[in-house]
């Protein structure tokens, strides 16, 4: 049905791997809607492949890398607007201020982007760790905030560390 891997190389994950990986919340798990969701939109990226001529998977599959990997914007888009945002309205504007913004980012440069105290800083960034919009990592005393796959594309977020 899919090809063994969606990116290609020796340390990509397989397909489903990848599928579960990009689906995935802050807090690491995938709800099954997403991964539902996820498959509807590959199918009908792979319809849209086949209605503009595009030829067929290769090995008899049923879909192609290009079909899933464009499936995920959509599935981004629903669950930051209806699941995030439509959850946590009094969060929305920090959300939003990411948008275009690094998808790593620490609580200077998320003080700095939302014109607020660290302190201030450092407890919306918990609240946003909490919702599962942002993974923490680093120590604990230099706190790194990374945003998961599938919030990126809603907030056409780039990838690497704000500095």
């Amino acid at each position: 049905v899919f090809p063994k891997q969606v990116d290609v190389g020796p340390s990509k994950p397989s397909t489903i791997g990848w599928m579960l990986s990009r689906t995935a919340d802050g807090t690491k798990r995938t709800a099954p809607r997403e991964l539902v969701h996820l498959l509807l939109e590959a199918r009908d990226e792979q319809l849209k492949r086949f209605q503009n001529g595009n030829s067929e998977p290769d090995d008899g599959l049923l879909f192609d890398k290009t079909a899933i990997r464009n499936a995920l914007p959509a599935v981004s888009k629903v669950r930051f607007e209806q699941t995030l945002c439509a959850e946590y309205p009094a969060l929305k504007p920090y959300l939003m201020s990411l948008e275009g913004e690094k998808t790593q980012q620490s609580i200077d440069s998320l003080a700095k982007l939302w014109k607020c105290g660290v302190v201030k800083a450092a407890d919306t960034a918990e609240k946003l760790v909490e919702t599962g919009f942002f993974e923490k990592r680093g120590s604990k005393d230099t706190p790194n905030f990374w945003v998961p796959f599938i919030y990126r594309d809603a907030l056409s977020m780039v990838q690497g560390a704000a500095e």
